[in-house]
């Protein structure tokens, strides 16, 4: 299990425009059988501290979140997936179009995973989301 830095940046378009987020985490990167693993812990608005991992497999992505909110969340690029969002306040289906789905490696360790989809929660569409994901020393 290696420490590793994580540099993650969301972008969300909301009405025609984008927002856009950077936050810095310190976490652990690690690889068992087939698959990576990245584990950090973030303070989510309203949930408290969440343990989150974030599975690498071969044509796959999951986010996985455990504690104030609980989710698992999972890209496949072209494909559309269904999960559950547990949220403080209350369950929500979740429903994932990844239109991008990319992990970048170097000495083969991943670097950079960058994912591109649209989200609906509870049926109603929420949006064009990217998630870029830097793991540095």
């Amino acid at each position: 299990m290696q420490d590793v830095q994580i540099k993650l940046t969301a972008k969300h378009l909301v009405d025609g425009s984008w927002d856009e987020f950077t936050h810095h985490y310190e976490g652990k990167r690690v690889q068992k059988a087939a698959s990576w693993y990245i584990t950090y812990k973030e303070q989510m608005e309203g949930a408290g501290e969440v343990s989150t991992t974030i599975k690498l497999s071969n044509k796959t992505i999951t986010l996985i979140r455990q504690g104030g909110v609980s989710t698992r969340q999972q890209f496949e690029k072209g494909a559309s997936t269904q999960s559950l969002y547990q949220s403080p306040y209350g369950p929500f289906t979740m429903e994932t179009h990844t239109n991008k789905l990319r992990v970048q490696y170097e000495n083969e360790l991943p670097v950079l995973i960058e994912i591109a989809y649209q989200l609906w929660m509870n049926e109603q569409y929420t949006g064009e989301h990217e998630l870029r994901i830097e793991l540095g020393k």
